[in-house]
């Protein structure tokens, strides 16, 4: 049995974060409808041929399409995953969501009634290093473990002058990925405390007033466990991207998950080195008795988003994305970048 998937959105999310991850001996990929005269396409051996491109998105959902996959920009994510929801099909949408609380319950509601799925790809659970990470959680006496930092630190100085709405910026655009990393292994914080402005204009002589934000530094508190989710574009030298402290030992790992990179140069799922690190990404655990121990990468693959939610909607089983989940991360952002009180 294989699920008909169709795309609204035709660009280089579909292209470079969905469609070489789909399984297509589960998936029936049917066509896509976009409003763009440009179509960006990754050339790779395996990309589906002879898709349709329906001459409107109410061909689209007319069709037999069971799966609709939204990956326009988000300011259009909540008014085409409720016209999807109302065709009745299985419907998951690039992250953000959508940008307000209300309208997310209004969709997870309308896909109850609906009886169909309803998710963010949030593929990120699925880095290399984050799975890395929850294997030296889940398997190594760390003891307590009270710190953990997440850091996304790099050098670009691109987009300096530009001005834009909150939702815009790195909250709801970067920092949608690695909140639910958190989220998604620790659930609801018991409190949160962040900070965000524009560094690179502030640091290149100009004012931090600009929106929108490109630096981010939030807290997620958990009991006596704080957890630093970090971003920022004026780094010369990253930072780990992890950083562990527990009582008995500490943890640290540098490079990020290699997936997005590899794609770039031309590399791809099937190919045997795909996401792997260098050796520089091997971590480190450090012990209390001075020992050192290196930690193999752990390596997973955004397939298996897509594997989950084939089992969801065919078998019913548990689906990548919990809606209490996605309801958790949307409402810490949506605190940040309308500077609210965190109410658990």
């Amino acid at each position: 049995m294989k699920i008909k998937l169709g795309f609204i959105g035709y660009g280089k999310s579909t292209h470079r974060y969905h469609l070489p991850f789909i399984n297509q001996e589960k998936y029936d990929i049917m066509g896509y409808y976009t409003r763009g005269t440009h179509i960006f396409e990754m050339e790779y051996p395996q990309r589906p041929k002879d898709l349709i491109r329906f001459d409107s998105m109410d061909d689209l959902l007319k069709s037999d399409v069971e799966l609709i996959v939204i990956t326009t920009p988000p300011h259009l994510h909540y008014e085409y995953a409720k016209k999807a929801l109302l065709a009745k099909k299985h419907v998951l949408v690039e992250k953000p969501l959508c940008y307000h609380l209300e309208e997310l319950q209004e969709l997870y509601t309308l896909a109850k009634q609906q009886g169909v799925a309803f998710l963010p790809y949030q593929n990120r659970r699925y880095d290399s290093d984050f799975l890395t990470l929850k294997h030296v959680l889940n398997n190594y006496d760390l003891g307590t473990v009270f710190e953990i930092e997440s850091n996304h630190t790099q050098y670009r100085l691109d987009n300096i002058e530009k001005e834009a709405s909150i939702y815009e910026g790195s909250i709801y655009g970067h920092a949608v990925h690695f909140v639910d990393q958190i989220v998604s292994h620790f659930g609801v914080p018991d409190k949160i405390s962040y900070d965000i402005y524009n560094q690179k204009h502030y640091a290149l002589g100009g004012t931090s007033e600009i929106n929108p934000e490109d630096y981010y530094d939030i807290k997620l508190t958990y009991d006596f466990l704080r957890i630093r989710v970090r971003f920022s574009q004026l780094i010369v030298h990253e930072d780990p991207r992890w950083i562990v402290h527990g009582s008995k030992a500490s943890f640290k790992k540098y490079m990020v998950d290699q997936q997005e990179r590899d794609l770039k140069k031309g590399i791809f799922p099937y190919d045997k080195d795909f996401g792997k690190d260098t050796g520089y990404g091997i971590g480190t655990l450090y012990h209390l008795n001075g020992d050192k121990e290196n930690i193999a990468t752990v390596y997973g693959g955004y397939q298996l988003f897509y594997d989950q939610l084939f089992e969801c909607i065919i078998n019913k089983q548990d689906p990548p994305v919990h809606h209490e989940e996605a309801h958790t991360v949307l409402k810490i952002l949506e605190t940040i970048a309308l500077k609210k009180e965190w109410h658990k």
